[in-house]
């Protein structure tokens, strides 16, 4: 049985990015350490990425690791990364079956080196893949991001001798980590915090965001379904009125009724 109806799927989210949280608190809730939340919320990682598939969403980014996660204890930063390895090395062959590519946004030299080597590889390994898109956000933070894409940008602006007036946010988009993703439509978090904990900042500037009160490893393909429902249910204005709207519309259907 289809999910969504045609017209509702021509409405869906190209690129839909996911704060993963509350792993530790449904552990705690469960009277286990936080590497069990964890554990959980990586096998979670799976169905929603084959729940994307399904329906038809092209593009997913999962909020990882962030470089505020450094000051977590060590046993639970080593736990992590450990998980990240088995989690690209059990799926590998999944995604070159299914045609998934694997990119990742932060600073990976950041993270240990078997972790590093890992996602490397698996990025290497899937580079050719063109039919889905997974992005891992590790050791990633939104505001050195933009510093890191201001500083090159500047850079070649010093060495070219290029007036920096006519930079636009198109132009500027390519100094970002992203530059090779579609700016997210739609914004997850669940766990039931309202904020952005430093993720994609400047690309999320448009982008709907629909909170979830669930945990992450409780945030399963009926969650999921619901914020998509949410989403495609949304007008997306752009700064634009109702109005405006219904007129662009009419201009290209101008014997419908809208």
């Amino acid at each position: 049985m289809n999910t969504f109806s045609e017209q509702e799927r021509e409405k869906l989210p190209n690129h839909v990015a996911i704060i993963m949280d509350g792993n530790g608190r449904w552990a705690r809730s469960r009277g286990k350490p936080r590497i069990f939340g964890h554990r959980n919320g990586v096998k979670n990682v799976r169905s929603i990425v084959n729940t994307a598939r399904e329906v038809g969403v092209q593009y997913i980014t999962l909020y990882a690791f962030s470089t505020e996660n450094q000051t977590r204890p060590d046993k639970e930063k080593s736990g992590l990364m450990h998980l990240l390895e088995e989690f690209l090395k059990l799926e590998l062959e999944s995604m070159l079956k299914d045609g998934i590519r694997l990119r990742a946004i932060g600073d990976l030299s950041g993270l240990p080196e078997f972790a590093r080597k890992i996602v490397e590889e698996t990025i290497e390994k899937t580079k050719h893949n063109s039919d889905w898109n997974l992005t891992l956000a590790l050791n990633y933070g939104s505001r050195q991001e933009v510093l890191n894409g201001i500083n090159t940008y500047a850079q070649k602006i010093f060495e070219s001798g290029e007036s920096p007036k006519h930079l636009n946010w198109s132009s500027f988009s390519n100094y970002l980590e992203t530059s090779e993703l579609p700016d997210p439509d739609l914004i997850i978090r669940t766990s039931g915090e309202f904020r952005l904990s430093n993720f994609l900042l400047l690309q999320a500037a448009y982008a709907e965001i629909f909170v979830s009160p669930l945990h992450w490893p409780d945030f399963n393909r009926d969650a999921f379904i619901e914020a998509l429902q949410n989403y495609i249910q949304r007008e997306r204005r752009f700064g634009q009125t109702s109005d405006q709207l219904s007129s662009i519309a009419q201009s290209f259907m101008p014997n419908q009724k809208l």
